[in-house]
């Protein structure tokens, strides 16, 4: 019966994420060039499910990710101001843990979608999927396991979405396009 752990963590609030340790580190492979489109250019518009959801267990809140997600743009230099050129929305869809377990795996599954501030289609819509395992030596209380078993699975999560959103920034022209008239409007406005 899942009331006991959910229960046990209600009152010993050992469950609930810490958005620090949700942050994504920056790493070689997804360091923001200056000459980037995403470099300061996304907002963070909206954050919904979470704990206030009946689909989710007790341990996420909106807010809690919403303040990760954040951070973890901030430190890749993506996160902009609220005048960003886009608008990146998040909905936690499920996060799926376990009832016990000597190791504890879970699963976050999120949809993101990424429109430019000016409207039109999205240019990233993607529903990702990861998931973290907390083996018995990183805690040895169950419910700490579990907490680190939901940080490390959204941690992952918003790390395959800044790789996703660097690598289809690299690639894809409707982020280029966007950039290359907007450099043409500044370049026009310095001549004049």
């Amino acid at each position: 019966m899942r009331i006991a752990p959910i229960l046990t963590c209600v009152l010993l609030g050992a469950c609930a994420a810490s958005p620090g340790a949700m942050i994504v580190p920056v790493s070689q492979a997804n360091i923001i060039a200056e000459t980037s489109p995403l470099r300061g250019a996304v907002v963070v518009k909206g954050v919904t499910g979470g704990g206030t959801s009946k689909k989710w267990d007790q341990g996420l809140s909106a807010d809690a990710f919403g303040e990760a997600l954040r951070q973890s743009l901030a430190v890749h230099l993506i996160l902009g101001k609220d005048d960003a050129r886009y608008q990146l929305t998040a909905e936690l869809v499920q996060l799926r843990q376990p009832l016990a377990g000597v190791s504890m795996t879970v699963t976050a599954r999120v949809r993101y979608t990424l429109v430019r501030a000016t409207g039109g289609a999205p240019l990233f819509e993607r529903l990702i999927e990861t998931p973290y395992t907390a083996q018995f030596g990183d805690a040895f209380v169950g419910m700490k396991r579990l907490s680190l078993a939901n940080e490390g699975a959204v941690r992952a999560n918003i790390q395959a979405l800044i790789d996703a959103l660097v690598a289809q920034s690299r690639s894809d022209p409707n982020f280029t396009a966007a950039d290359a008239t907007v450099l043409g409007q500044l370049r026009q406005l310095a001549a004049n």
